[in-house]
């Protein structure tokens, strides 16, 4: 499984890349904002010490996609050629992998939710300081980032890492002694559920993790869910949704939808303030309701794919809560949770 090694607006290595100088293989992802106006230099790294280098990424719609490497008197070009396509708006992708032992470089483009993108490779690459990385990414040297551009990371593999519904480190978990401040949890501490019993955490996963572009989190905010305070959370948790809206709607008294399908502008938001947020997934097994005071939130274990396909109730999708919004926003704000 791929691993994040370091993230753009932090200066340290992330722990799977501590003590690395050197990475022989890896990928660089970045997401940048559409549209781009005319030609754009994305990321325009250099150092000029005894031994200078450089990286730029350059994205023309005709041109294509570019990336200079310099080491020394060492330069390549790696190029996805153009025309590329881009929408008048949304997030673009870029993915350059390099694979230092078998000489070989892929090269990507993507608008993440529509297809699978454009991709090429070839042979000859060069690894890559891991200084020159922690460097890009804290913005130190002669570095300059277009204001186009939401995050970049390098991850250890060919494919994103996996996604894990998460809360944030302050999120109020309810426990037999009150709320606790998730980040403080510890296996085998006690979550309350929905059911008004209570259920083992098992393990717990801190995570840093982009937080703009396809990564963007939701703020659900107080009163809306029942919490006094508002809570951060993955655009792909699992919240729950109870009330006569929902028992008119889809004839359960509770339906769970994913934080993404709540944002109306009001009572549930995408948090955009931030390149980086540290965050926890909690697995207690099979996934579970666990109050957060009085919002509910799906548990996570072993991906988004496995909480929803054994969720305890109904999950509904984007365009079905819609109606389910425009009803609850008639009834005066009530709270949602």
């Amino acid at each position: 499984m791929a691993q994040w090694l370091a993230l753009s607006d932090r200066a340290t290595p992330l722990e799977a890349a501590v003590g690395l100088p050197l990475l022989a293989k890896a990928t660089l992802v970045l997401e940048f904002e559409l549209p781009l106006e005319g030609a754009a230099i994305l990321i325009d790294y250099k150092t000029d010490t005894d031994w200078p280098r450089a990286l730029s990424v350059f994205v023309d719609e005709q041109a294509g996609v570019v990336i200079l490497h310099r080491q020394a008197d060492r330069l390549l070009r790696h190029v996805l050629p153009g025309p590329l396509g881009l929408s008048s708006n949304g997030v673009a992708r870029i993915s350059f992998g390099w694979n230092g032992p078998a000489k070989s470089w892929t090269l990507s483009l993507e608008q993440p939710g529509q297809g699978e993108g454009r991709r090429t490779r070839g042979r000859d690459c060069m690894p890559m300081l891991m200084e020159d990385i922690l460097s890009i990414c804290d913005g130190t040297h002669e570095t300059r980032r277009h204001r186009s551009v939401l995050w970049f990371g390098v991850m250890d593999g060919a494919t994103l890492p996996d996604r894990a519904p998460w809360v944030g480190l302050q999120t109020p978990i309810d426990t037999p002694y009150g709320p606790c401040p998730a980040g403080k949890l510890r296996p085998g501490d006690m979550l309350l559920t929905e059911d008004g019993d209570y259920a083992v955490l098992l393990s717990r996963t801190l995570m840093d993790l982009p937080s703009r572009g396809s990564f963007s989190p939701v703020v659900l905010r107080a009163p809306y869910f029942g919490a006094e305070s508002d809570i951060l959370v993955s655009a792909d948790q699992l919240v729950a949704i109870s009330g006569d809206e929902v028992e008119y709607l889809f004839g359960e008294d509770t339906v769970l939808t994913e934080a993404r399908n709540l944002t109306d502008g009001r009572a549930a938001l995408m948090d955009l303030r931030r390149a980086l947020t540290s965050c926890v997934a909690l697995d207690i097994g099979v996934p579970r309701l666990i109050q957060a005071e009085d919002c509910r939130l799906l548990t996570h274990t072993n991906g988004r794919s496995t909480a929803q396909t054994f969720a305890p109730h109904t999950v509904i999708q984007g365009y079905e809560t819609i109606p389910l919004l425009d009803m609850l926003g008639r009834t005066g704000g009530r709270s949602v949770a």
